[in-house]
Formats: structure tokens, C-alpha cells, sequence
């Protein structure tokens, strides 16, 4: 069979095979390479570098300080002017007090504890609250209890709820009244 009997669409596949072995067989490369080292190594052998020379620099003036007599500049009337000196804060009257013995449920976050109810017994409203771990504790007006010195400041016996005043440093640093309430779940 004869190249001329192939169907068409064979012949240019099989004519494209053959011109493409020709002309990979055509490449050398190891001649290409070493064509390629020989035109870096000429092209490159009679470059000289030029670098223009440095500029010339006027001469640095030398200055001798002498503070002797002489106001600091960094002293606060200088910097602020002598009328805008910020005076020494006064004390916060919101600073927990430090020495104050820490009761059961200021170990625990706010957020888990749980109301379980409230009660009264003659004039007094109690709360009681329970521990991730189980207990329950009462819980009186005046109590502390979450881990942000929040204080009980009321207790709400027609809704279920514990009034709350947390203490937050804002921030400027001073002490802030944050109100929060502990409902019971229903």
C-alpha cells in the first residue's frame, strides 16, 4: 500500500509526524549551548564599566551645644505653654475596692451564671443562682458576683430578675458603670 491510498485525513497527520521527527532531528544541543556560551563570553569580554565619579560635598559645619543657662525645650510649659499643663487627675471614685474579700460567685463569668427564681420572706428579696458546677447560692441585695465587680443592686420579684452594676475600666483608664440584668430563663 502506497502513501497515496491512505484516507486524507491520515496522510496529513502522518505528513505532520514526519515534518516535525525532521525538524527535531535538525536541532543540536549541544551545538546550541555551546553557540550560546561563546556569544555571553565575546560579548561581554571587551565591556568596561563606567562609574561616574562621586560628587563633591560642601564641607560640614560643626556646632557646639551648650545648654548652660538655656530653658529645656522638652519642659512641659515649653511643649504645652504655660497655661495648658494637664493637672494630675483626680482619684476615681468607681476604683474597686482592692481590699475587699472576694465572695463565691465573682469567680465565675457573668454569662454563666443562671437565675433559677426569686423569692421574698417577710421584707427580704433573695435570688437564687446557680454554678456551672451544680450549686445554687442565694443572692441578696448588695452581693458581688460575676468576674467585673458586678454588684446586685436590686432585686426585680415581679419579672424574675437581678439588677446589676458592673465596673469596666473605659478607654481613658477610669472606671465605668456598665448596668446589666440576669433574667430567669424560662
Amino acid at each position: 500500500m502506497s502513501f497515496g491510498e491512505f484516507p486524507l485525513k491520515y496522510q496529513r497527520r502522518y505528513g505532520l509526524l514526519l515534518a516535525t521527527v525532521v525538524l527535531l532531528g535538525g536541532c543540536d544541543e549541544e551545538r546550541s549551548l555551546a553557540d550560546l556560551e561563546n556569544f555571553v563570553e565575546t560579548v561581554h569580554r571587551d565591556t568596561v564599566p563606567r562609574v561616574d565619579p562621586l560628587p563633591e560635598l560642601p564641607p560640614v559645619e560643626s556646632v557646639v551645644y551648650q545648654a548652660d543657662g538655656v530653658a529645656d525645650p522638652f519642659a512641659p510649659s515649653n511643649v504645652f505653654g504655660e497655661g495648658d499643663v494637664e493637672a494630675e487627675p483626680e482619684p476615681d471614685p468607681l476604683t474597686p475596692d482592692a481590699s475587699r474579700v472576694a465572695e463565691a460567685l465573682e469567680k465565675f463569668p457573668l454569662d454563666a451564671l443562671q437565675l433559677v427564681g426569686t423569692m421574698q420572706i417577710e421584707a427580704h428579696a433573695w435570688a437564687l443562682v446557680s454554678t456551672p458546677d451544680g450549686q445554687i447560692h442565694r443572692v441578696v441585695e448588695g452581693n458581688y458576683l460575676g468576674q467585673n465587680n458586678g454588684k446586685v443592686v436590686a432585686i426585680d420579684l415581679d419579672h424574675g430578675a437581678l439588677e446589676i452594676e458592673e465596673l469596666l475600666q473605659g478607654p481613658t483608664g477610669r472606671w465605668e458603670i456598665r448596668p446589666t440584668r440576669l433574667a430567669v430563663n424560662h
